[in-house]
């Protein structure tokens, strides 16, 4: 989802992208990726399930 210093050389999905991913999905999404609780909010909003991670929790 979002620049992690665990995975520095890869590109981030980013807010609009991951959008259009959970809207094609029939499927339960979770974000993972630079995930934290400051964040549940907005990937609720966004029709995720929820947030995922390491580091963070």
């Amino acid at each position: 989802m979002q620049a992690t210093q665990t995975h520095p050389n890869t590109i981030p999905l980013g807010w609009d992208n991951a959008t259009n991913v959970v809207d094609k999905l029939n499927i339960p999404v979770y974000f993972l990726g630079g995930m934290g609780i400051k964040d549940l909010d907005k990937t609720l909003e966004l029709g995720a399930q929820g947030i995922a991670g390491v580091s963070a929790f």
